[in-house]
């Protein structure tokens, strides 16, 4: 029985490693188009709303599936952890909007290399809609967490409640 639960404990394990590998990955290809024309200051921000928004999708999908959430204690610090990390990330958002409003480069950055009026209004529309995509997205993933995180409590008082009942 031991074994069986190193053994499984190992594919929850790997298979955790695997799904931040392939966020990383999506946060480089994501990234990638900005990062390579500028020396991206906002890059650790935007890193965050395009990890959260894939990360709390897959968490709020497979909630059941995932281990580590089944301690209460986890899903009651994720609870309080992520009402501070709203209100974070819905500044961060204002701020990378304006920023973005204002249409100066370097606000965002120096060139990395040579950039025509034509690649800059490329490069601020892009950069305008991944904020505004992954930013949104992020808020929207963590308030869609908090609710699996209130329904998950429900489902377990609701489970108590009915046991006790019984007896």
């Amino acid at each position: 029985m031991g074994f069986l639960l190193n053994k499984e404990n190992n594919y929850h394990f790997a298979r955790e490693i695997l799904w931040l590998l392939i966020t990383a990955m999506l946060i480089y290809a994501i990234l990638y188009p900005i990062t390579s024309k500028i020396y991206y200051i906002y890059w650790k921000i935007n890193a965050l709303f395009i990890f959260l928004t894939f990360t709390y999708f897959r968490y709020s999908v497979m909630f059941k599936s995932l281990p580590f959430l089944r301690p209460s204690w986890v899903r009651f610090l994720l609870f309080a952890i992520n009402l501070s990390l709203f209100i974070y990330l819905a500044g961060y958002e204002q701020r990378l909007i304006s920023l973005a409003d204002n249409f100066y480069l370097e606000d965002f950055g120096f060139p990395k290399v040579f950039i025509t009026d034509i690649m800059k209004r490329g490069l601020f529309k892009y950069m305008y809609t991944e904020i505004v995509v992954f930013s949104t997205g992020s808020l929207i993933m963590l308030s869609a967490f908090q609710i699996r995180l209130i329904i998950s409590y429900w489902q377990y008082y609701k489970h108590q409640a009915n046991l006790l009942l019984e007896d």
